[in-house]
């Protein structure tokens, strides 16, 4: 094994964990750390299928009761009529966070392939541009008032934060900056904003892993030799540590409705990714 190719794995996966708790995108982050780390291997899906799920669970770990408290009051509502009064919250919030998952799993069906194809060829170039985007989007909301707390989210937040999260899956596009500005704009408290958000995660990422399995039983692993799956295990490592890490030590500044800031980074490694690609050329 290749100790140095093994710990560009892992600080692959540990820049996966921590950029997807900020609005600053994982996938444009990974795509260009893949090129600065000259890691000669493309995102094969046993990789995708790791990192996501090292964050994944992270996401679990961290909303644990959230979850706990949803299926109780969705099942509650269901079987036990007589509390629905009691769990019409959990209830009303597992319905929106199936709304909110249907558009970025239409779009995902839809144009997963032609996304993956122009990946292939203009990578660090559309993760880029995404990043300017995600710059763009988070200094235009850093400019309005931002409730702090907690507020209510109607059943068309749900639905635009759904859109936001589908738009997201262009590289460079961060999903919870995505999402978060869309719910801050829409009058929602930051608190609530960041906990939808990362809630709508939960099943949106869920359904990309089982998308990823289907296209696994048709195109196999994808390792170039066997030592990668250990590398891919050390990302996997690295995606579920830095993900709870970031939540306890950095997520506070995302909290915090800094934006600006977070919009500031995104437009100078948005740049700096762009002239990377023209270089590379």
């Amino acid at each position: 094994m290749d100790i140095w190719e093994a710990i560009k794995y892992l600080l692959l996966g540990i820049i996966q964990g921590v950029t997807e708790v900020l609005p600053i995108s994982s996938s444009g982050h990974v795509e260009i750390a893949k090129v600065l780390f000259n890691l000669e291997v493309d995102e094969g899906l046993l990789f995708l299928i790791l990192v996501n799920t090292g964050s994944l669970i992270a996401f679990i770990i961290v909303f644990r009761h959230d979850i706990y408290n949803i299926i109780e009051d969705f099942l509650t509502y269901i079987f036990m009529p007589h509390r629905r009064t009691d769990s019409r919250f959990g209830f009303d919030t597992a319905i929106k966070l199936v709304i909110a998952s249907i558009p970025a799993a239409v779009l995902g069906i839809l144009f997963n392939n032609q996304i993956d194809e122009l990946m292939l060829t203009y990578n660090v170039l559309l993760s880029g541009v995404g990043l300017l985007i995600t710059a763009t989007i988070l200094l235009i909301t850093s400019q309005g008032k931002i409730k702090r707390g907690y507020t209510y989210i109607t059943y068309l937040d749900s639905i635009l934060l759904g859109l936001a999260q589908g738009v997201a899956l262009i590289p460079g596009i961060s999903r919870s900056g995505a999402t978060t500005s869309t719910a801050l704009k829409r009058g929602v408290g930051i608190d609530s904003a960041l906990r939808f958000s990362f809630l709508m995660y939960i099943p949106v990422s869920i359904g990309s892993m089982l998308l990823y399995f289907i296209k696994l039983s048709d195109e196999g692993l994808g390792l170039i030799s066997d030592e990668y799956l250990i590398y891919y295990l050390l990302a996997f490592a690295g995606a579920i540590i830095a993900t709870y890490i970031a939540f306890k030590f950095i997520f506070n500044i995302f909290k915090s409705g800094k934006l600006k800031y977070f919009s500031y980074y995104c437009f100078l490694l948005g740049i700096g990714s762009i002239l990377i690609y023209i270089i590379r050329m």
